[in-house]
């Protein structure tokens, strides 16, 4: 085997990634792993064991095919860097998933050997380059982003894109969990467009404009589920939204479990959820701030029912409860 920059072995929600005889990182049906590692990596490697890491995401994008894992390896402590968050630059203005990468999965891998030490320094950052492109804009169905923090750089779109067309299959099925997207002041960190059955679970969106955008313009937004979310120091000034869903008839959204804190309506359009034209679905079990309630310009539910939902200024540690609304 050689060095290895990633000594603690691979995983994906828990699972460990097997190998077979002759494909000594493949998964189970013989799909390739790719290794990133941005300080240890270089681009002539094959990039299919972690001892031959390429050093740029893109060149593993473009290596990979459909079913295909890609793990991002963290970058060095010792980095020399005015960024204390060691952010892993796009070589452009982003990363581009294109539609016939179905199930491919993009996983951060951190360097377990820092903590104790830089432990806040474990996450696996990725910003976007000069330009007006998206940091990752995503085209492919079923697909993994997992244990991820998007910045937006010098990017002035969206962190993430996650779109399909009316006669495509488009990043339907796509899950982002565990993510990080922070400090976006344009249109929306997450964007989603004309996908269905996607799912956005436990991520942390901290200091954005709007948090998550979801628009049915050429098909319609379909078992959208956002679930064990939390918007935090959110800007909200005018304009500001932590989830914003529009488009006619859009079906079964699902706000699940959220907590929504630190963030103060200062008029204007500002929403912790705005549900824009009619749709259908369900608010369940999310926490708001002790001044919101159910029917207050906080929320424009349009259409979805609003049930087992709290408002607390703190999580009481006893009993895990705010007030009903």
């Amino acid at each position: 085997m050689g060095l290895t920059h990633f000594p603690h072995g691979i995983s994906s929600l828990g699972v460990p990634l097997l190998g077979t005889s002759g494909a000594k990182y493949a998964g189970w049906w013989g799909v390739q792993s790719w290794f990133v590692d941005y300080d240890h990596g270089n681009n002539g490697n094959s990039g299919k064991e972690p001892t031959a890491a390429v050093k740029d995401l893109q060149v593993a994008i473009n290596g990979a095919g459909a079913g295909d894992v890609i793990y991002i390896r963290n970058r060095d402590q010792d980095v020399t860097s005015t960024d204390p968050e060691y952010i892993i630059p796009a070589s452009t203005t982003g990363w581009n998933i294109p539609e016939a990468l179905t199930h491919l999965s993009i996983i951060g891998a951190s360097n377990l050997s820092h903590i104790g030490t830089e432990a806040g320094k474990l996450g696996v950052y990725l910003s976007g380059s000069t330009g007006t492109g998206d940091v990752m804009k995503w085209n492919a169905a079923f697909g993994l982003i997992e244990n991820l923090a998007f910045r937006s750089g010098s990017s002035t779109s969206y962190l993430l894109y996650l779109y399909s067309g009316s006669t495509t299959l488009g990043a339907q099925g796509t899950v982002v969990n565990n993510c990080e997207f922070k400090k976006h002041t344009g249109t929306a960190a997450v964007y989603i467009q004309d996908t269905w059955y996607n799912t956005i679970h436990g991520c942390d969106f901290h200091d954005n404009m709007i948090g998550i955008s979801a628009f049915g313009f050429l098909s319609t937004i379909r078992r959208l589920r956002i679930s064990n979310c939390i918007f935090r120091n959110q800007t909200l000034s005018e304009n500001g939204q932590n989830i914003r869903i529009a488009g006619s008839n859009n079906q079964d959204i699902t706000i699940d479990g959220c907590i929504f804190t630190n963030s103060t309506l200062t008029g204007g359009t500002n929403k912790y959820i705005n549900i824009v034209d009619a749709a259908t679905g369900s608010i369940i079990r999310c926490y708001f701030p002790v001044d919101t309630a159910e029917g207050t310009t906080g929320i424009t539910d349009n259409g979805l029912s609003q049930m087992g939902n709290y408002q607390a200024d703190h999580v009481d540690h006893e009993s895990c409860y705010g007030t009903p609304i």
